[in-house]
């Protein structure tokens, strides 16, 4: 038996959400699938009041170790979005030995907002993660999904939209002060992603940031982030989330 423990985005449901639609296409006598209990929060989204989402990133990263650490199975992580943020992040430090006791057997990341230029990806995916690139070494296989259209994954290298995804990575209503602390940090070390704009060349730069509101248009209006149970791979006939079932039920029980 494997453990699938799955991350879901942020806003979404714990009991129906994008991963479902994977989770429920396993092998049900050789997988299990939890869900992992983290707020998925950005701000005051899904909740006003809610944790920022470095903040969640933070907590969340203490319980997905923990419920790893305590599984009586081998994991699989698997996460969408914000969730794919977390689970990419932990797999980062298990990959790089920080965690040897730990037993994970592969990880699924469907639009993770920091997927790097040297991920394993579906053809059509260019860019990187709009909030950054997060390495993770190959010690299990790590398969990234990505929407080209989806922005949040595939993020053109000087989007304006990286600026925003910056600024907006501390905030919360119910803590602005760190907020601020944060922006304040950011600047003292230079935590900003590069965003060149050359206002001499007026026709490139008009056309950067016409191309940031079309991805912007398309993160808010045309589903081109939460689509991937429904569109499907370039070059394949299986949608994201059909893909990515395939795979883990590709693992052996036994490495």
């Amino acid at each position: 038996m494997i453990t699938v423990l799955c991350c879901r985005g942020i806003g979404e449901g714990r009991r129906e959400n994008l991963l479902s639609d994977m989770t429920r296409r396993l092998d049900p006598w050789r997988f299990r699938a939890r869900e992992v209990p983290w707020q998925a929060s950005y701000g005051p989204v899904p909740d006003p009041w809610g944790s920022a989402f470095d903040a969640a990133l933070y907590d969340g990263r203490n319980l997905l170790l923990e419920m790893i650490r305590h599984d009586p199975y081998p994991v699989v992580l698997a996460g969408y979005s914000g969730g794919g943020a977390l689970a990419g992040n932990v797999a980062a430090e298990i990959g790089r030995g920080e965690h040897p006791d730990l037993d994970v057997r592969g990880v699924g990341l469907v639009s993770d907002p920091l997927r790097s230029l040297s991920s394993t990806v579906n053809p059509g995916a260019e860019g990187w993660g709009i909030a950054g690139r997060r390495y993770i070494p190959r010690q299990f296989p790590v398969w990234h999904l990505a929407d080209p259209t989806d922005v949040i994954t595939c993020c053109p290298p000087h989007s304006p939209l990286r600026t925003i995804a910056d600024q907006s990575a501390a905030f919360s209503l119910a803590d602005p002060a760190a907020w601020g602390g944060d922006l304040i940090d950011r600047l003292k070390t230079k935590r900003w992603q590069e965003v060149k704009v050359d206002w001499m060349k007026l026709f490139d730069t008009f056309a950067q940031y016409r191309q940031a509101q079309h991805d912007a248009e398309g993160y808010l209006f045309r589903g081109d982030h939460t689509s991937y149970a429904t569109r499907r791979v370039p070059g394949s006939t299986r949608t994201y989330t059909q893909w990515l079932a395939d795979r883990i039920n590709e693992i052996g029980s036994v490495q």
